[in-house]
This record gives structure tokens, sequence and C-alpha cells, in this order.
């Protein structure tokens, strides 16, 4: 016959260990034996059957090979278990008149506290008082309490929970608060001085605070140096105040024909009005910077209005700069542009 929860000892047993169910009072004239479970996932297992004084015979299924039975002393074992091992075992023990005695267990199967991780969170801070909130994590384990105690009894209250709110002074004595995690089957413990961690965080927000003003000052250097580059470079393309690009234009209009007399002979040339525009550009710059070949244009504008004559002189004798020995085609109205470069 099937028995309810409260008729059943319960036995917890870690994770990855070991399950050993020893019945307490196995009835001496059993005849055959039978164990069998009911796991939490909800479907029924037999896991062997064994005769008085005689091999037991292992069911198929997921207990085969971890399963081992003994007679004397009258137990099952079944190494490793898991998670999925929790539920109702039962051993039915039937004497030669059929009768049938049922002793049962609960089992759990949890995981265990391998390690625990414990973090101060500081979210307010001013005037060297902090407020922290402590939380203590087990990954992995199951069906955990919680226990906390502290050092010097610091303002707050010790809950039963995976976290603890205080109030401490970065000036006051250390202080350790202590979290404990357990469940049935392991404990552990962690430990942290919550002064201390109060003290870390006023110098932490005064690196931060430092590492802010010195990049603001350094991104202010780098804007200042490259402004400057710029204007530096700017104004090297410019020419100084003192020596400003100059354009000289030259208008000059040679007179009527005129009379040219040599002291020697009574020959006579005359000139026709001539016209010359001419324009000159000079470009100078300072002592640091190379003259640089700049554009010019002259343009010059000759008409003759009949030969030119020219006086015999010696050879000795030095010629007027204005005459030089050419011959010039009297019908020939020329416009000369030249560019020099």
């Amino acid at each position: 016959s099937a028995l309810g929860p409260l008729e059943c000892r319960e036995q917890a047993v870690s994770a990855d260990g070991v399950l050993q169910l020893l019945p307490e009072k196995p009835p001496q004239g059993w005849a055959t034996l039978e164990w069998r479970v009911v796991l939490d996932a909800g479907y029924q297992q037999r896991i062997l059957t064994a005769e008085k004084n005689k091999v037991a015979r292992f069911s198929k299924g997921p207990f085969s090979g971890r399963a081992v039975f003994q007679q004397e002393p009258l137990s099952l074992r079944i190494s490793p278990v898991s998670t999925a091992d929790s539920g109702v075992y039962r051993a039915d023990f039937e004497d030669t008149s059929g009768f049938v005695t049922s002793p049962c267990f609960r089992v759990l199967v949890w995981e265990p506290v391998r390690q625990l991780h414990l973090e101060a969170r500081i979210p307010y801070r001013e005037q060297g008082w902090c407020n922290l909130s402590l939380v203590c994590t087990v990954p992995g384990a199951s069906n955990v309490s919680y226990n906390w105690s502290c050092t010097g009894g610091p303002p707050g209250a010790l809950e039963q929970q995976p976290w603890l709110h205080l109030q401490v002074h970065e000036d006051s004595d250390p202080t350790v608060c202590c979290c404990n995690a357990s469940n049935l089957v392991s404990w552990g413990t962690a430990s942290i001085d919550v002064v201390a961690a109060c003290r870390a965080a006023a110098s932490g927000l005064f690196i931060i605070v430092l590492v802010a003003v010195s990049l603001g000052l350094a991104l202010a250097i780098s804007v200042a140096l490259v402004v400057t580059c710029y204007w530096r470079r700017k104004r090297g393309k410019d020419p100084p105040s003192g020596h400003v690009e100059q354009s000289l234009t030259v208008y000059e209009e040679v007179g009527k024909a005129r009379t040219i007399g040599a002291p020697n002979r009574t020959s006579e040339a005359t000139v026709g009005e001539n016209t010359i525009y001419a324009t000159i550009c000079t470009k100078t710059r300072g002592p640091s910077h190379p003259q640089e070949a700049e554009s010019c244009t002259i343009y010059s504008v000759v008409q003759p209005t009949r030969k030119v004559r020219l006086p015999c002189r010696s050879r000795s004798a030095p010629q007027p700069p204005s005459l030089k020995r050419k011959r010039l085609d009297p019908a020939l109205v020329s416009t000369a542009y030249v560019e020099v470069t």
C-alpha cells in the first residue's frame, strides 16, 4: 500500500554524492523485497527485486549501474545521485504469508553551497556616510537560507535574506559583516569589511573626479595647440605687413617729330609720335622667403611716320641711347606683347 509523505522519513543528500537508504526495522521473516521509487518528475521506477539469501535482480532504467543492494546490513546504495533522483523511495517487504510492509524515504537531492559571492553596493554617499547594500549570492545552489552577523554592532536590521542594508561612516572602526548560507546538505560563509568598502568608494570617487579633470585639461591644451598651429601656418602663407605686392604702371609719350643734329654733318632724323605702356609687377617677400618669379606684361606700340636718317658720326663719338642702328619699315604699325616670367 502507498504511504503518504508524512509517514516517510526525510533524507537529504548533496548532488554528486552518495545516497544510502537503510530501513530501521526490516521484518524478520521477509521472503522477497522490491525497491521502487516515485520520482518528483512524476513517474515510477522499479529499481530491483531480491529474495532472501539470493542475488538481487536489477531493472533496466536510470539506476542501472548506480544501485547496489546489500542484505547485511539491509540497505540500498545509489551513487552518484543528481537532482533528478529526488522522490519517494519505498521498500516492499513480503513474508511467506503474503503480508507486505513498506517503509519509505523522502529523498531530497540538492546542489551544495560551493562558493559564496559577497558584494558591497554603495548607491549613496554624503559627508563621509555610506549607505551600503550587501548582497550574498550562491551560484547553482538550491533551497538556501541566509544568516548575517556583524562586529561592532552597526545600525541596520540583520535580515534573513540574501541582502543586508547598513549605514556606516568612513572614519568608524573596522566593521566586518559575515554572510552564512546553508541548506540541508552544505553550508558556506563570506565576509567583508564595510568601513573599508566605504573608504574605497570615497577613493574611487576622488580618482574619477581627478581623471575627469585631467581629461578636460588635456582636451583644452590640445585645442589650444591646434588653433596656434593653424594661426601660425596661415600667418606664414600671408606676406608681412611691411612687404606688400606692388603694381607699377608707366605711361610715357614721346612728343612730335623733332630734329636731331649732329656736330659733324647736316643729316637729321625725324621720329614720329610713339606711345609706350609698361606695367611692371613686383612682389617682394621677407628675408626668410626667396623671391619667386612674377608674371609681368609689357605692351609697346610704335608708330613711325617716315624713314629715319641716321647721322654720320665717327666711330669714336658716342650715340644717343634713343637712336640705334635699325631700319624700320615706314608702313609698319607694330604692336608687341611681351610677357616676362
